[in-house]
């Protein structure tokens, strides 16, 4: 597709919706036309912080006409009362308007924005996509844009662009707060609930089955271990998850990056509601979740020499090491060592198929797996002496395929019946020490 003519409403909407389509090999020209936003205040807030970001994205835009409030109130006065109606107007006032826009300016197709809001209602607007473009003679480019919605918003975020409340005419804006206090209501009878269920469950009945293999003393002797995991991908996520339902009483996990859509295929925490979000904030909720007695640090920062007091280290059990970035893999493995924590690490998982390959080692007994190389060749450097066990595949990585991220970095292909094999296998490894030990 040469050109797409794209409508849209906000800056963090554009964020996720271009990811999307630049992975398509699309360059869109932007379309502002928004004249249901109330009031001209915040009309005009978005409309800077979408100029603002298109310059940093070196995108072109056009707009048409000024802000457009009388038209807008016109276009819905005969249905203000009935919300499914008005909605309907505003999509088609502005879809006809990019469509009118497009035709007139040789455009191709268009689409909008609108279509990542998890708010918004996605069968109307591709009927009326559908429709305006067939009226006008273009094509309207129906994308589901929502899996990117948080990934759009971190963006926006971490650019300190303006973040609206709101979808943006003076209806939603009172339904902002109406909506608040139904909220507010629902959160409190929330929270009885789960008080309710804790007091209902007990330790000894999440981990009944558990215990018919350890024992109650065996049960009691893991709520009283602490293990850190540095790197919440496909290996660490899978092992703070085996932990927790293992029993264990004191978790940190520590990542410095958030949930992106291709994280989705292998890491625990990534969903499609949960893309943008730091993976460790992320992993956290749902931990608890499982185990809310648990004690569970999350880290959403970068390990590395400086700052490695701030983990906790010295005091924790056992380290889990499932960090990719070589350097920083060297910093960990070398202030473990330095310290009473057992640590287990994982060596690479990537262009691996074949998960009944992966083994247990000293790092100084693995062969094939090219990280486990690299690990010695810099530990060797660094004058190291010390030894701890690692999970390695010894199968030959497959064949890559040359591919690179939005960002220009090179992708590694991985699959999460191997990383996952992994990560289940890191955390029986903490758990047959504390039995091994107690025996």
């Amino acid at each position: 597709m040469d050109e797409l003519l794209l409508h849209c409403c906000c800056a963090p909407c554009l964020a996720g919706c271009l990811t999307s389509l630049r992975a398509e090999g699309i360059q869109p020209r932007l379309f502002l036309y928004n004249p249901n936003i109330h009031p001209f205040t915040e009309y005009k807030s978005r409309r800077e912080s979408l100029s603002l970001f298109a310059a940093n994205e070196k995108l072109e835009y056009d707009t048409d006409g000024d802000y457009g409030l009388v038209h807008f109130l016109k276009t819905i006065s005969p249905c203000m009362d009935e919300k499914p109606e008005r909605c309907e107007r505003c999509y088609r006032m502005r879809l006809q308007r990019t469509a009118s826009f497009a035709a007139q300016k040789g455009y191709p197709s268009f689409s909008t924005t609108l279509l990542i809001s998890p708010y918004q209602d996605h069968e109307k607007i591709r009927r009326i996509g559908e429709e305006e473009g067939k009226k006008y003679g273009v094509e309207f480019l129906y994308r589901d844009f929502r899996p990117f919605f948080r990934e759009g918003q971190a963006r926006a975020r971490a650019g300190n662009f303006y973040m609206q409340k709101y979808c943006g005419c003076i209806f939603s804006e009172k339904e902002r707060y109406s909506d608040k206090l139904t909220q507010k209501r629902k959160d409190e009878a929330n929270k009885n609930t789960e008080q309710q269920l804790r007091t209902c469950m007990s330790l000894r009945d999440m981990f009944s089955r558990l215990i018919l293999l350890t024992g109650e003393e065996g049960l009691e002797k893991l709520s009283h271990k602490s293990v850190l995991i540095f790197g919440l991908g496909g290996v660490g996520s899978w092992a703070a998850e085996a932990l927790v339902r293992s029993g264990i009483g004191k978790i940190g996990i520590i990542d410095h990056d958030t949930v992106c859509s291709s994280n989705i295929n292998r890491q625990i925490e990534a969903t499609s509601l949960t893309i943008g979000i730091p993976k460790a904030e992320v992993l956290k909720k749902r931990l608890l979740e499982i185990n809310p007695d648990c004690k569970i640090t999350a880290y959403d920062k970068l390990f590395c020499r400086e700052n490695a007091k701030t983990f906790g280290i010295e005091e924790a059990d056992y380290v889990i090491d499932a960090i990719d970035t070589v350097t920083h893999k060297l910093d960990l493995l070398e202030t473990v060592c330095d310290s009473k924590a057992v640590l287990f690490s994982s060596m690479g998982m990537a262009f691996k198929m074949d998960p009944s390959r992966i083994k247990t080692a000293s790092i100084w007994k693995t062969n094939v797996c090219p990280l486990a190389r690299v690990v010695r060749q810099g530990l060797k450097k660094r004058g190291f002496k010390g030894d701890f066990t690692v999970v390695y595949s010894d199968e030959e990585p497959v064949k890559k395929r040359e591919s690179v991220s939005p960002d220009k970095k090179p992708v590694n292909g991985s699959i999460v019946t191997v990383t996952a094999s992994a990560g289940f296998l890191l955390a029986s490894l903490v758990l047959q020490d504390v039995f091994g030990k107690e025996n």
